[in-house]
């Protein structure tokens, strides 16, 4: 998953645009709209980066909360969720808000506590302000102390592009993006048939860079004919 800039990513897919908007504007709009949709296609290849703090020290949550870092428009760094997280270099699950209320609820505001529920709640976009006035991710957690770490392995998100000298994160396969791409057109001139086999390509696409990346850690289902640990009585 390079990172490139879009001065250079723009001569490999300009011909995929309408032949009337060539333009760097034209060019960033077009991928605002496309690239979205491509990262949540799923976790396709380095679409997911670990955050541990300063040298691997860790994340501070002392507090009791985490705020996701605000994007970084001109290296195209910005992070969608955190998908699994170390608390204290222990495993924690991951909640949604409906879970904590439905279980515990939420303490008041009075309270030191920001959960009676272990682990990490996923509050939605209501943490600190970031500078360009869009809230960020926050994720409450329960059961820390004064010195409590956490390590995050946490999805990346398309963040919006506005200058060639942007930097994005594009997939390996350039024909991903060019798919994309003439799926917009086909969309952009009511060609529903044409811009559903490029979308459809474009995500079958990304499925065999996701294989292909996994190597010798893609999950084997292993069925023993016998049972668990060898024959079983009264089979036949």
């Amino acid at each position: 998953m390079p990172a490139q800039q879009l001065s250079a990513l723009k001569p490999k897919f300009l011909e995929y645009l309408d032949a009337s908007k060539t333009s760097d504007d034209d060019f960033e709009l077009a991928l605002n709209e496309v690239m979205p949709r491509l990262y949540h296609m799923g976790f396709w290849r380095d679409m997911l980066t670990i955050l541990d703090g300063v040298a691997g020290a860790g994340e501070d949550v002392s507090n009791g909360y985490y705020d996701l870092p605000e994007d970084v428009a001109g290296t195209g760094i910005g992070y969608d969720s955190i998908i699994s997280a170390m608390l204290d270099d222990s495993p924690r699950a991951i909640w949604s808000v409906w879970h904590d209320f439905r279980r515990f609820g939420q303490p008041s505001s009075g309270s030191t506590e920001t959960s009676l529920m272990g682990g990490f709640i996923d509050a939605g976009y209501t943490g600190a302000a970031a500078s360009d006035g869009s809230l960020r991710r926050r994720y409450r957690i329960g059961g820390v102390n004064a010195s409590s770490q956490a390590t995050f392995l946490v999805k990346r998100k398309w963040v919006h592009v506005s200058d060639p000298a942007h930097y994005a994160f594009v997939p390996n396969d350039n024909s991903i993006v060019k798919h994309a791409l003439l799926g917009k057109l086909g969309e952009d001139n009511a060609d529903v048939q044409r811009a559903e086999y490029h979308w459809t390509t474009a995500q079958r696409l990304l499925e065999a860079d996701i294989d292909s990346y996994r190597g010798g850690a893609k999950p084997v289902l292993q069925i023993s004919p016998n049972g668990a640990g060898g024959t079983v009585s009264g089979m036949y």
